[in-house]
């Protein structure tokens, strides 16, 4: 008789975490090589952080880990100036147009249940990404 191996379930900060990874991965295939959004140094290594144009803060599971609401910061702007938002700001403007940034604040109010299945969704939405 065949033992079945039981499928272990990923703990909420597992998901979390792994999701977070697929996030820097998307957004480097997205904007590779990219400087600091807000500051434009060159960027790598430690130094190389995913910073959020909505924070992290207040913009909920649903634009957490929105790579629309991602951009590559360096860590003096992203940590020592809180996300440098005003440039960000600016920025997402020019680069991406008034009716994008519009489209993320209105999306800021979406609510959903953060769960297993949410993370579960994203993860293979972004691993289909990368393939």
């Amino acid at each position: 008789m065949k033992k079945i191996k039981k499928i272990k379930k990923q703990t909420p900060k597992q998901l979390k975490t792994k999701l977070w990874e697929l996030c820097r991965k998307v957004a480097d295939q997205q904007y590779p090589n990219s400087p600091c959004y807000t500051c434009g140094s060159i960027i790598s290594g430690a130094n190389k952080q995913l910073g959020h144009f909505i924070p992290s803060s207040t913009c909920g599971a649903f634009l957490r880990y929105d790579i629309r609401n991602l951009r590559w910061q360096c860590m003096r702007c992203n940590i020592h100036a809180g996300g440098n938002g005003a440039v960000y700001y600016r920025r997402m403007v020019e680069r991406e147009g008034q009716a994008y940034v519009d489209k993320l604040f209105q999306d800021k109010q979406k609510t959903v249940k953060a769960d297993e299945i949410f993370y579960m969704n994203l993860i293979k939405e972004y691993e289909e990404l990368l393939k």
